[in-house]
């Protein structure tokens, strides 16, 4: 009854304002489940990831102080990251059982690109970070 007693043009804004608010639900709904999307597709393509780029590092080494300022700060955050996360090794320690097999870094910085657990090259020195990009973009090519 209380239906019949609407005038047309109340009836309608009601209408749009029910359709309005299921829309704005349903627009949430999608946003929350793209975002759920996004942040697993980046989960999966890192724990894919069998590479990793090590720094062979040294507290006393201004090149790896300018690498960190220039570069290393933000690096987790590329997508250079998600094939090769960036391990660092301090250049006076002993290597880890699964670094073991590389041959030593005779200078800091040294950029090791390991694939499925092997060397497939390295970055010796930081020429900038211009240029280390470029080089990473080598091996992130293939």
């Amino acid at each position: 009854m209380t239906r019949a007693k609407l005038t047309g043009g109340v009836w309608r804004f009601c209408a749009i304002q029910i359709c309005l608010t299921r829309c704005a639900a349903l627009f949430s709904a999608l946003f929350l489940l793209l975002a759920i999307f996004i942040v697993n597709a980046g989960s999966v393509k890192a724990a894919e990831s069998s590479g990793q780029l090590v720094m062979i590092t040294s507290s006393h080494c201004p090149w790896c102080e300018a690498f960190e300022d220039d570069v290393g700060k933000s690096y987790d955050r590329t997508e250079e990251a998600l094939i090769y996360p960036l391990r660092r090794h301090d250049f006076y320690k002993a290597m880890p059982d699964d670094l073991a097999h590389l041959t030593p870094a005779t200078m800091t910085p040294t950029f090791i690109v390991m694939r499925d657990g092997l060397e497939v090259g390295r970055i010796i020195g930081y020429p900038g970070a211009e240029l280390f990009w470029w080089r990473i973009s080598e091996f992130t090519a293939h």
